[in-house]
């Protein structure tokens, strides 16, 4: 009985000792697997960091790349210069999407290439208004023979390539140049008003002399940059000081007509030359009236018995500060001084505007002492980005911009594609070599090529798509080291059991041995 015993058991520890070594076998196996799918997620990682993409980068700057679409060629704005660039297949023909191809069948049903004329162009016209290209009232505006607006049959086809950029970069000296033009003279606030002492009265200084009424009346933004002025203003009442501090913001910078409200809107019809300009004016506005135009951020001094140390005191602060400065007369009948430098406000507004615009890692600052500060207008080298005086009207550039896209569908043909709108379609045809981009040259006519060879194409890393890339490796790397380690964790619980069922083993086969020779020694 024993030895059955001994016998049962030797063959269960058998069995057992075989079943975990054939499981740590398969552990094995599966950490050889595990091993070979991180080394693919690895490497897919790896060429997904290699990942690049076709970005249009109108500026050649990289700080304002988009991605490449058929939008952004083929749509007139800011980014295309009011240019089409055209896509086109190897056969020349222009490659247009479904609205544009609505219009397009207007000239030539088929596609195939047809004669250009005026009453055809007004026809192509008038179908991009009615499938929602462009509105209506676009479309009356550029109608051909609609007021001083004649078609071209030239236009993208030799005739000389109209001027039509928006923006002209000035460095300082031509900046305040141009904004001391008659057009950028300030008006006088009308608004005044009276307290109950006397009548409150605003004075100006340039330079540190008094500017008489007929040197006021003729002020410029230009010449605000390039001297230095500052507005002050005699309040009558020197026992109600936030009251005079609050009438002196509104009536005489942020009122409709007021010094700073007629600053702004002169600057951001020269300086929001897109909409990224017009965002960062804004906010630079609001940073403006938040810290320098704010009554809760007055610097109040106390002066001296007489109202000429007063106004003294206020225009000293206002030079030492980029805050409005309120000085009260010691004296009941001294009255009270406010003033702003109007010159550093302006330097000021000028410096937020870039800082917002081209991002705050810079140089440039405004801190509330003006000796910290170091404003866009101390750099001579500086250049101000702004509209362009001799561009043409908006609706002669759309005009001359649908008069080339018409000529060039009636020379060359077209044809349609419903995935162009497609960024990824778009960059893989143009990449393989299916379509190409037909730009206009110096000589006022198109010309086909690759898309690296046209200026504002360029190939850059796609960090979207790597950054997917790293996401997905790190979420599998960590789901595949998980299962690791729990196989390393399952593979030494197998080896000590293993190893444990290995002396049972041995020591089971040890008694049988022995109980074997008990038994034949018994029948000797």
């Amino acid at each position: 009985m024993g030895l059955a015993a001994s016998q049962a058991r030797f063959l269960a520890i058998t069995a057992r000792k075989a079943d975990c070594e054939f499981r740590s076998m398969q552990i094995a196996q599966d950490k050889l697997s595990v091993t070979r799918k991180l080394s693919d997620v690895t490497q897919q990682y790896q060429n997904a960091l290699n990942q690049k993409k076709l970005v249009w980068d109108y500026d050649g700057t990289g700080q304002n790349a988009y991605n490449l679409s058929y939008g952004v060629l083929m749509n007139p704005t800011a980014l295309n210069g009011y240019t089409p660039y055209l896509i086109t297949d190897r056969a020349g023909a222009v490659v247009l999407n479904g609205p544009l191809a609505s219009a397009a069948a207007v000239i030539s049903p088929d596609g195939t290439p047809t004669s250009s004329t005026e009453s055809g162009y007004n026809s192509f016209i008038q179908k991009l208004a009615s499938v929602g290209v462009i509105t209506s009232a676009t479309s009356n505006n550029i109608l051909a023979g609609n007021g001083t607006i004649e078609y071209n049959p030239n236009a993208g086809y030799g005739a000389t390539p109209m001027s039509k950029d928006p923006s002209i970069a000035n460095n300082l000296a031509a900046f305040i140049y141009k904004t001391s033009r008659a057009d950028y003279k300030l008006n006088q606030p009308t608004t005044t008003f009276t307290s109950s002492r006397q009548d409150n009265n605003a004075c100006m200084t340039s330079n540190g002399s008094d500017m008489s009424t007929d040197e006021i009346s003729k002020l410029t933004i230009g010449d605000i940059l390039s001297n230095n002025v500052i507005l002050s203003f005699q309040c009558g009442d020197h026992n109600n000081p936030d009251q005079m501090i609050t009438d002196f913001i509104n009536k005489y910078l942020t009122a409709e007509g007021g010094y700073w409200t007629q600053i702004y809107n002169e600057l951001e019809a020269m300086l929001g030359v897109d909409v990224y300009a017009k965002n960062a004016l804004s906010t630079a506005k609001t940073m403006i009236e938040s810290t320098f135009i704010n009554k809760d951020m007055v610097r109040q001094t106390e002066a001296g018995a007489k109202t000429a140390t007063a106004v003294t005191k206020s225009r000293e602060e206002a030079n030492t500060y980029n805050q409005i400065c309120y000085s009260n007369g010691t004296h009941k009948d001294a009255g009270s001084f406010i003033s702003i430098n109007l010159t550093n406000l302006v330097s000021s507004f000028l410096t937020y505007f870039e800082m917002c615009y081209n991002g705050f890692n810079t140089n440039y600052t405004v801190q509330t002492n003006v000796a910290d500060s170091y404003y866009v207008t101390d750099d001579p080298n500086y250049h101000f980005v702004t509209s362009n005086d001799d561009c043409p009207s908006d609706d002669l550039i759309l005009a001359d911009y649908y008069m080339q896209l018409y000529n060039n569908i009636c020379h060359n043909g077209w044809t349609t594609n419903s995935d162009i709108d497609d960024e990824n379609y778009l960059e893989n045809a143009l990449k393989n070599g299916t379509y190409f981009i037909t730009s206009l040259n110096d000589d006022g006519y198109f010309y086909q090529g690759r898309y690296n060879e046209v200026d504002c194409v360029v190939e850059v890393e796609d960090s979207d798509a790597i950054a997917a890339a790293e996401a997905e490796f790190n979420a599998e790397k960590t789901k595949l080291t998980y299962k690791e380690e729990k196989l390393d964790l399952e593979m030494k619980n197998l080896d000590t059991e293993i190893s444990s069922l290995t002396t049972e083993y041995d020591a089971v086969k040890s008694l049988i041995s022995k109980n074997v020779e008990k038994v034949f020694a018994m029948f000797q």
